[in-house]
């Protein structure tokens, strides 16, 4: 079976072997019910160099003449490359042998039948003549990049020997890792600069969906319309997972990203949050920038004070209200785009607080939503972007916005928010604030309540309305917590 040729290296995703019919492996099954050899006859295999290739995570696999079943881990510089790959070789030869290897890099013909060979005459392949059985049937399609399990390959290099794990202080300065957390660091301030920091709040978007679900795992399905706009984050910062892969995960280096991109948006010069959590576990079933995995239900932008604590604490193991209501604080530092998440003004970034294409992070969100006179607005979308309710208190339309799970923190919307008579979720039939007017379409001469106020959390945000020193200080431990998701238990 020829070896997949390329960078990817490993074993073709063929499941046939050599167009003779004759000669090779019958089928894709590996155990004592396999057979060897061609169609009917068992005639003489072809054996295939097939190396599953360099990569960043160890050194080269390649067949060794020590022992006829198993393939080990070399270092010889003679294996096969990571750049160009190497078919194997396929086909019989005359003269009663298989195809053998003389050395690392060369297969020729000769009558060896035995240990390089698969198997003589007729003679069905027993278990010392063949490479121990991979756990996903002889198929390396796409190297390491596939995310295949098999114990033969190795784990990321944060999982090994190295020590990972939960630090205090972080592992900025730690010898062994600071280096590259330094250099993924400068790289993705660079990268967010050269964007004129429209990626900042990208990236933390990112890393948010990614540790919905189970764990951090560095995966995002892009099949979820939730997740529109994460491209960009994710093909940028992958030049720098392919720099440090040898030492952080996909997942490690794209929290460390967030981290920066929070650090840079405190204002003033030299704000750090530290991370305190390396050893994150990619998934094993997205490609390698980090496209595909599981499909995670997104936090919904039409939760009640309720739903947004359960959310938090069933996601991200966020059980203290406090903890919910400083992590939505990264609004302030964030914009929508109305193609991607439906809310918002066509044409134009929104956030939700004046200025938000600065992209600075402080207590505004909560002064904004506590002081301004909010109305609620149908926003019709086009699909697959859904028809969505917003809060707004421009005249104009072209302001600041807020969705319902935003203003749950300080209203309870629990048994006023409903589905509109076109099935639109997020209709709220209560007014947040006396002064504002009820504006929806055929809905005008309703008699509207005042919505209650959120008892659990108004009190922080009321307290971070009040105190921008303590937002700040506040939000990186939260901002740890979310990114430690699935691996770190808290007390």
């Amino acid at each position: 079976k020829s070896g997949k040729s390329g960078g990817g290296g490993g074993w073709s995703s063929s499941s046939s072997w050599s167009s003779s019919g004759k000669s090779g492996k019958s089928g894709s099954s590996w155990g004592h019910g396999g057979r060897w050899g061609g169609k009917g006859s068992k005639s003489k295999g072809s054996k295939s160099k097939g190396s599953k290739s360099k990569s960043s995570k160890g050194g080269y696999w390649a067949w060794t003449d020590s022992s006829s079943d198993s393939w080990k881990s070399s270092s010889s510089s003679s294996s096969w490359s990571s750049s160009s790959g190497k078919s194997g070789k396929s086909g019989s030869s005359s003269g009663g042998g298989g195809w053998y290897g003389k050395n690392d890099d060369d297969w020729a013909p000769g009558s060896h039948s035995t240990n390089d060979d698969w198997a003589s005459g007729g003679h069905s392949s027993p278990s010392n003549h063949k490479p121990s059985k991979p756990s996903n049937d002889d198929d390396w399609a796409g190297g390491w990049e596939g995310g295949h399990t098999s114990s033969s390959k190795p784990e990321p290099a944060s999982a090994p020997t190295h020590p990972t794990g939960w630090k205090d202080d972080g592992w900025d300065a730690d010898e062994y890792y600071k280096t590259d957390i330094e250099g993924v660091r400068q790289e993705c301030n660079a990268l967010i600069e050269a964007s004129e920091r429209e990626l900042l709040p990208k990236i933390v978007r990112m890393v948010f969906h990614d540790c919905v679900g189970t764990a951090c795992d560095g995966c995002i399905n892009m099949d979820n319309v939730d997740n529109r706009g994460l491209r960009e984050p994710i093909d940028g910062i992958f030049p720098m997972v392919q720099k440090y892969r040898s030492k952080l995960s996909r997942a490690d280096i794209w929290a460390i990203c967030a981290m920066e991109a929070a650090s840079m948006a405190v204002p003033g010069d030299g704000h750090h949050f530290p991370l305190h959590y390396i050893g994150r576990k990619d998934c094993a079933d997205g490609d390698e920038k980090g496209y595909g995995g599981e499909d995670h239900a997104m936090c919904s932008n039409d939760l009640s004070n309720h739903d947004m604590l359960e959310f938090f604490a069933n996601n991200f193991g966020m059980h203290d209200p406090r903890e919910v209501v400083v992590v939505m604080g990264f609004h302030s530092a964030s914009t929508v785009n109305r193609d991607n998440s439906g809310f918002g003004n066509i044409g134009r970034e929104d956030g939700w607080v004046e200025n938000a294409d600065e992209y600075i992070l402080s207590n505004k969100y909560y002064q904004s939503m506590k002081n301004f006179v909010w109305e609620l607005q149908r926003v019709e979308n086009v699909a697959p972007v859904p028809t969505r309710y917003q809060w707004y208190f421009d005249p104009l339309d072209a302001g600041p916005i807020m969705t319902n799970s935003d203003m749950s923190l300080l209203f309870d919307f629990d048994g006023y928010m409903q589905a509109d008579k076109n099935g639109v979720e997020g209709l709220v039939m209560c007014l947040t604030n006396p002064e504002a007017e009820f504006e929806i379409e055929g809905l005008e001469d309703e008699d509207i309540p005042l919505c209650p106020m959120a008892e659990s959390t108004k009190e922080f945000v009321d307290m971070y309305a009040d105190d921008n020193d303590l937002f700040i200080k506040d939000f990186g431990p939260a901002m740890n917590k979310i990114l430690n998701w699935g691996y770190h238990t808290y007390d």
